[in-house]
């Protein structure tokens, strides 16, 4: 837009739009931004101000003014009032401002949705942004009266009224006339607490709110002036406030049960929250990232989405140009190792440009843009001089024409450089942030530490990166540094200002914070509900903007629509803006594609909360390292020793106990593995450095951090948690997210996953495909082959039902090298790392090429010269890696690592997803955006996808892509197995496959685990010479041990509080299985032929810690696709009186989890359980009338010759021995 015509456009906006957007009530009320300097002004704000020429305005002479536009038929009373002078250091202007025509009796109106209302200080701020543009002078700007900063949010009426502003004399309304009736809450005296809350106080025992407490509100009190709360110090139950609350604060969102972080005033005995003393931080213990909270200044609605949808971008139909990110990443680097290293030369910074533009980082980020390299590294090297200009001038003191000239530039000198990325995360506000540089400067011969926040664009300095210093400053101050200002650096112009905070700006972007938060936890009131209605309604969300091209160009817009189509509580024309844009974007949607997409948001949504529920990140800031290590989710008290290593920009720490004693424990609660995502905190700070365990051994653990965290701790005391990223999750609400968008790979998406449309396949194919495969198919047996011709045959997408034993894995294997000899590309993926790399080691006997995607040091030690990390470790160029990732025709990658740069330029011919069926919907559709065809290959009567919320499974959670879309049309069986003898077969054919299963010949159909080199049980013990019979019929065994419950004996005591763990383990059970194992050692069995699982992780930690050997002990979920000739299935619970066994549904409940166990073994399964509690469960039920009388055997039947005292004893030999 050009300048001439920028001052004349008048933009209008309706009633509607007044009431639509929540506004910052201090300098975050959304303004025009000038620069200065080229006289450039911020279309974002154009809905809010209309400039109207004033060509008689006085320059020179400012003089308060009074509006004369009063509404006749308003009550409003106008008073006139000097300016407050502003920090000269932060907008170096004074104006006065005068607010125009306001009702006062607006303020003070009840409003059911909390309205909130704007102040003095705002204006005055705001005023003096605007006053910075010299272009302005003869202008009068002309600011709608719009919204605070909770008003979008709370639906606040507004009037039209406009106030004039300019840079001579601006009209407003005294902010002390506007809060007058609200004021008048500072009144209320002790006595009147007294008679709300009917209890008497003793002062002694009230917390000290001077500084944040963490409190429990135990009661509130509202009318029209406040809002009373009465609550009780967290940490101690006998102490006691009450905290009047006037102000925007009485309408912050809190009930009775709320946790809160409160910091107030204390008079008359009575802690105050106004306008211009204390906070209230609601939710603290949701961290919301200091971006997202400023992100909400322009559109709360987006902010929620983003904090949900914010991959969405990355999906290959959806992705943008990258190159301004990408720029903006490069520059930050060099200018933070610029001042790390001490580079300040522009030679040298030149060269460490020219080496950045090189590295491999850098390579994998300049291939994801659409410009090319030449571009990219002239924009990089276009901010090499600013960088050289900026470390000599504020670092060297040696000054610079260009900065020293600017006379709003900071004026003191950086004296250390303390942090780069300083990570904080603060409970005491709920909010989180990185900040990019912290510096110790000196200015006016004081020292103090600083952010920088770095911006690689033009200066603006807007509300948005304002408001991100300020946060900044706040939750640096709050860590103990000397903080009270930031610095905000544009480095394109090397224009670096000083960010003042006052009382106004640092209460509304809590305010804000609180507004974001509030809406957060609204959703996870709803999925919590025991109502499965209400449990699905729609998160709820802010009201829209009422900005049209402002929401054209928004990355979430579909799927703000698509909430709008669900929210009856808006009621908006159908002139404003999302009105419009809805019945633009979902006119190519159908309701029922709507539906579907914004259900599997809230199921993922439970799922999500549930996951959190057992990771409880607020365990890390309210209980001691101690006390989350006896929980199981900490190592506490280490520290570094030897050098900390760099390895690809993330650092190598090794760490051991400060005590010298062992990491390992054998708690059955503590497993700590490999490649499992930790944070690291100290004593004093929470998650300064985040990363993956490499190594665990008794007496260290080493892990990989993105930073070195020894620079600024060098003597600390830390402490590993466990935390379950967000990452897992963001990914599945953009593939669900994705598929709402109009685009050919979506349309089809949605036809297949939503609409259930049928495969299609060719009738015939060319006898040239049949010759070129013939000899590959050889093989295999006839249904594999026909499997494989179907695949080849398909339009869209078929599936496989590998059912056990069948050759599944073989059959995919062939596929894949069918595939490949014809010339298709093929993405090969699963929901596990194993899975994946199963399928790749056998392509690698056969010499079939491929690339494997993901961290060398989570995938398979053999495939390490397949990884991405080896092919393109000596990639310079980005034709070098393009090269690389163009000419691999098969790629192996996890569902979970299909949003890879590698995806963006290709689209590719086929891609097979191996164990299809324990892998959601959400999970799946990673990899499928980014191929022509699909086929899925799985067994719905094996594992489902594992989800833990009840709720979510009810409501089809666990319902797997091919269950879905399973059909006789759809789907080729394979049922030919050469794993079971015929009477593990047909007990599974019974009770799971209705007589599919067929044994692939006499061989398999005959085998038992006696072997030429074993002998037959000799014990003298009936009861074992029953369970470990070689005969063919006695190949399933159920070991029926009774009630273990109250057995006793010496050193293994009972205990009266039975705790879930013990509950899903069971030392008998276990003692059964090392006494049988040390039976089958005694005739020649080895442990590779043994498997034990167990129902219970409990149970499996147990068997472990017992069984010192070679033999696998794991859960059914870890044994799938794998076998052994003997199997233990132990299935822990033992329970005397009758209970709720639908508290237990995901396990002992699960037909599908009993299928995978009896159908690991080969030709032994001895199932280990107390059959009377085991019985109440319904596939438990059903397999003991299966299995003959015979093959159940009663240890408490006296003519087996067992005792539990010999199990005691043998169990005590292994304990104690």
């Amino acid at each position: 837009m050009k300048k001439s015509n920028l001052f004349q456009k008048k933009v209008s906006k309706s009633p509607i739009a007044n009431n639509s957007q929540t506004k910052i009530n201090s300098f975050f009320s959304r303004t025009c931004e000038f620069d200065k300097s080229k006289n450039i002004q911020n279309e974002d704000v154009l809905p809010e101000v209309e400039i109207i020429n004033n060509p008689s305005s006085d320059n020179t002479t400012k003089k308060r003014k009074r509006s004369d536009n009063l509404d006749s038929g308003s009550n409003s009373k106008m008073k006139s009032t000097s300016f407050i002078d502003i920090d000269q250091s932060f907008f170096n202007n004074n104006v006065k401002i005068i607010e125009a025509n306001k009702e006062k009796n607006m303020v003070s109106k009840e409003c059911s949705n909390n309205s909130l209302n704007i102040s003095k200080e705002t204006i005055n701020v705001l005023s003096n942004s605007l006053s910075q543009s010299e272009c302005i002078t003869n202008d009068i700007i002309v600011i709608n009266n719009e919204e605070t900063i909770l008003s979008h949010c709370h639906n606040t009426k507004k009037n039209d009224q406009k106030c004039k502003l300019s840079t001579n004399s601006i009209d407003i309304i005294e902010s002390s006339e506007i809060f007058n009736d609200i004021d008048d809450c500072d009144e209320i005296n002790a006595e009147d607490l007294d008679e709300i809350f009917d209890c008497d106080w003793n002062i002694d025992s009230q917390i000290n709110l001077n500084s944040f407490e963490r409190c429990d509100v135990i009661d509130l009190q509202k009318n029209s002036k406040s809002m009373i709360l009465k609550v009780q110090q967290h940490t101690n139950l006998k102490t006691f406030a009450t905290v009047t609350c006037s102000g925007f604060w009485k309408d912050v969102q809190i009930k009775e049960g709320d946790i809160v972080m409160i910091q107030a005033k204390k008079e008359l005995q009575n802690w105050i929250v106004d306008n211009d003393h204390g906070y209230i931080i609601i939710q603290p213990d949701t961290l919301i990232s200091s971006t997202t909270v400023v992100g909400g200044l322009f559109c709360n609605r987006r902010a929620v989405l983003s904090q949900m949808f914010r991959k969405i971008e990355s999906l290959p139909h959806l992705t943008s140009s990258q190159t301004v990110l990408t720029i903006g990443k490069i520059v930050h680097k060099l200018l933070q190792k610029s001042l790390t290293e001490n580079i300040y030369k522009l030679s040298d910074i030149t060269k460490m440009a020219e080496d950045e533009l090189q590295s491999k980082d850098t390579i994998f980020m300049l291939y994801s843009t659409q410009s090319s390299f030449e571009k990219c590294k002239e924009e990089v090297f276009s901010y090499v001089p600013k960088i050289s200009e900026f470390i000599q001038h504020y670092v060297h003191g040696t000054k610079q024409q260009a900065i020293s000239n600017e006379k709003n530039n900071f004026k003191g000198k950086i004296s250390e450089i303390c942090d780069i990325e300083e990570n904080i995360w603060l409970p005491k506000l709920g909010i989180k942030g990185k900040v990019d540089i912290t510096v110790e400067v000196k200015i006016n011969s004081r020292k103090k530490v600083m952010p920088i926040e770095i911006k690689t664009g033009r200066p603006s300095f807007s509300l948005e990166h304002r408001g991100q210093v300020i946060l900044y400053i706040m939750m640096m101050a709050l860590t103990g540094q000397d903080t009270d200002s930031g610095l905000l650096l544009y480095l394109r112009d090397n224009s670096i200002r000083e960010i003042n905070c006052g009382r106004a700006e640092k209460r509304d972007l809590i305010l804000l914070r609180n507004t974001l938060a509030d809406y957060f936890t609204k959703t996870k009131n709803i999925i919590f509900s025991s109502d499965l209605e209400d449990a699905l309604k729609p998160m709820p969300l802010p009201e829209p903007i009422n900005y049209y091209n402002s929401c054209l160009k928004c990355p979430y817009n579909n799927l703000c629509c698509a909430y709008l189509t669900k929210d009856d509580t808006l009621q908006l024309s159908d002139s404003h803006g999302i009105v419009k844009l809805s019945k633009e974007i979902l006119n190519e949607f159908e309701n029922n594609h709507i539906d579907f997409i914004l259900k599997w948001v809230s199921l993922l949504q439970m799922e999500e909360s549930m996951q959190s529920e057992q990771y409880i990140m607020k365990d890390i800031w309210t209980l001691t390292p101690e006390k989350r290590e006896m929980k199981g989710k900490c190592i506490s008290n280490l520290k570094v020793i030897g050098k900390v290593t760099e390895q690809y920009d993330k650092y190598k720490h090794l760490f051991v106990r400060t005590n010298g004693e062992a990491i390992s424990t054998k708690s059955i609660c503590t497993e700590f593995v490999q490649n499992e995502y930790i944070i690291v905190s100290t004593d004093t700070r929470i998650n300064i450095s985040s990363g993956f365990i490499i190594q665990i051994k008794k007496d260290a653990i080493t892990v990989l951090l993105n930073s070195d965290i020894t620079k600024r701790n060098a003597i600390g005391n830390f402490h590993i948690d466990k935390y379950a990223s967000t990452n897992f999750f963001l990914t599945l609400f953009a593939n669900i997210g994705g598929l709402l968008y109009d685009n050919e790979v979506c349309r089809k998406l949605r036809s297949i996953i939503i609409d259930r449309k049928p495969a299609t396949f060719l009738a015939q194919l060319p006898r040239s495909i049949i010759f070129k495969i013939a000899t590959i198919l050889q093989s295999l047996n006839e249904v594999q082959q026909k499997a494989i011709l179907k695949c080849l045959a398909a339009n869209e997408y078929v599936l496989i039902k590998g059912m056990p034993g069948t050759g599944k894995t073989e059959t995919v294997v062939t596929l894949i090298e069918v595939l490949f000899k014809l010339g298709f590309s093929i993405i090969v993926t699963s929901h596990t790392h194993n899975a994946v790399d199963n399928i790749l080691l056998k392509l690698l006997h056969k010499n079939i090429d491929f690339i494997r995607l993901g961290s060398s040091h989570i995938i398979h030690p053999l495939l390490k010269n397949k990884s991405e990390e080896y092919l393109t470790s000596n990639c310079t160029s980005i034709e070098e890696l393009e090269s690389v990732y163009a000419n691999k025709n098969i790629v192996g990658v996890t569902c979970f690592g299909a949003h890879h740069v590698l995806f963006e330029k290709r689209t590719f011919d086929v891609c097979i997803v191996d164990e299809s069926t324990q892998v959601t919907q959400a999970a799946i559709l990673g990899p499928l955006y980014y191929a022509n065809k699909f086929i899925l290959v799985g067994d719905p009567n094996q594992l489902p996808p594992v989800i833990k919320s009840k709720t979510a499974r009810n409501l089809g959670a666990a319902e797997s892509l091919f269950e879905r879309l399973d059909s006789e049309n759809n789907t080729v069986a394979l049922t030919v197995q050469y794993r079971m003898n015929k009477s593990i077969m047909n007990l599974i054919n019974k009770l799971t496959y209705n007589d599919e299963l067929k044994a692939g010949n006499e061989s398999i159909e005959n085998a038992t685990f006696i072997s030429p080199n074993t002998r037959i049980p000799s014990s003298n013990e009936r009861w074992v010479r029953a369970v470990l019979s070689p005969a063919l019929d006695d190949s399933v065994i159920i070991l029926d041990t009774g009630c273990t419950q109250d057995i006793t004996i010496d050193f293994i005591h009972k205990q009266e509080n039975i705790t879930t763990d013990q509950v899903c383990s069971n030392i008998w059970e276990a003692a059964l299985i090392l006494y049988l194992v040390k039976a089958l050692s005694q005739i020649g069995i080895t442990s590779e032929q043994i498997g034990i699982i167990a129902a219970y992780k409990a149970q499996v930690v147990l068997i472990k810690n017992l069984i010192n050997s070679e033999i696998e002990v794991n859960t059914v979920d870890q044994y799938q696709g794998r076998d052994k000739n003997i199997i233990f299935y132990s299935c822990a619970k033992s329970i005397k009186k009758k209970f709720d066994k639908m508290q237990d549904t995901g396990i002992l409940e699960d037909q599908r989890r009993l299928t995978v166990a009896v159908t690991r073994a080969k030709h032994k399964l001895i199932i280990i359980a107390d059959k009377n509690t085991i019985s109440q469960y319904t596939p438990f039920m059903k397999l003991f009338n299966i299995i003959q009388v015979k093959n159940i055997i009663n240890v408490n039947d006296a003519s087996y010759d067992f005792t539990w005292e010999s199990i005691a004893e043998s169990l005590k030999e292994n304990m104690c021995g």
